[in-house]
């Protein structure tokens, strides 16, 4: 199996387009298909079914997929460290839950990179178990995450601590004080209940009592920025970090709602593996630079 076919099959399994992935990689649409022809022969399973919506993937075609994102992404890891092998600097690869991607790390990174110059960094957002597991298997030299890791060939350190508020949109009629019996009256809007921070707010609210079948949740969104989109257009009051909300705050967007006897923290550890199993003396002490600064320098 030939990796360029499993390269090429992914982007025809995103873009849904034999045709467009030819012309974006500068081969023809008949050379492009008897690729797929031979991957399919060699697999023994057909991956694609075309209709008038264009290409979807047959269940093997979806096994293959999922595989081939790892694959790729474990060659382009391969890569990256050969390149580090040549330059004895390299990529610091950095995974963190999406709160304190998008909110906490950059400022952390461009603080580290002065003091590291011949490193650069990728940092990129994701739930709290895949970040673990790209810890474990090496695709990620640090990870950042929501709670402690109980994994024992990790390292887990208390990176930093986050305030949850209940928030709702400057204009909503919920008063300033309310009680979990009053929450039960107002459309609530939850990240869906894969995410660390769901669990953990449910996990809190029925440790005080609270019943979460009461709660009027009208929707599950994937994201903190659109739970925070949805709060601010009226759509209901929501669970939010005070990291994710500090400018909408300022500029009067939302407000804070007192529920009474919430006192919720989000904590944020971060994880890494041995030194003797990174096996690489510079980038271990890129990696304890980091840790030890990002409780300072967080946005």
């Amino acid at each position: 199996m030939q990796f360029e076919h499993l390269m090429l099959f992914s982007k025809i399994a995103s873009e849904k387009s034999i045709s467009k992935v030819a012309v974006e990689n500068h081969i023809s649409q008949s050379a492009l298909s008897q690729q797929m022809k031979r991957l399919e022969d060699e697999i023994g399973f057909t991956l694609f079914e075309r209709s008038n919506r264009g290409i979807d993937l047959t269940p093997a075609g979806e096994l293959i997929s999922k595989y081939a994102l790892q694959f790729i992404v474990i060659y382009k890891n391969m890569r990256d460290d050969l390149d580090n092998l040549k330059s004895n600097f390299g990529t610091v690869r950095i995974f963190a839950t999406n709160v304190a991607a998008e909110y906490a790390l950059p400022c952390s990174l461009f603080k580290v990179k002065i003091h590291f110059p011949h490193y650069s960094f990728s940092l990129t957002a994701s739930r709290s178990a895949n970040v673990i597991q790209q810890v474990l298997n090496g695709s990620a030299d640090i990870g950042f995450i929501v709670g402690k890791a109980s994994d024992p060939e990790l390292i887990c350190t208390e990176a930093f601590s986050d305030k949850i508020y209940l928030v709702t949109n400057k204009n909503t009629k919920a008063g300033n004080d309310i009680t979990m019996d009053q929450l039960y009256q107002y459309p609530l809007i939850m990240l869906d209940k894969a995410s660390s921070s769901h669990k953990l707010i449910k996990e809190y609210i029925v440790g005080q009592g609270g019943v979460m079948d009461k709660l009027k949740i009208m929707c599950y969104l994937e994201s903190t920025e659109s739970v925070k989109s949805a709060v601010i257009n009226q759509n209901g009051l929501a669970f939010l970090p005070y990291l994710a909300i500090k400018k909408e705050l300022y500029h009067k967007q939302l407000r804070i709602i007192n529920l009474q006897n919430f006192d919720l923290n989000c904590d944020i550890y971060s994880i890494h593996r041995s030194k003797k199993e990174i096996n690489n003396p510079e980038l271990y002490s890129v990696i304890e630079y980091f840790i030890t600064t990002v409780n300072k320098s967080i946005c």
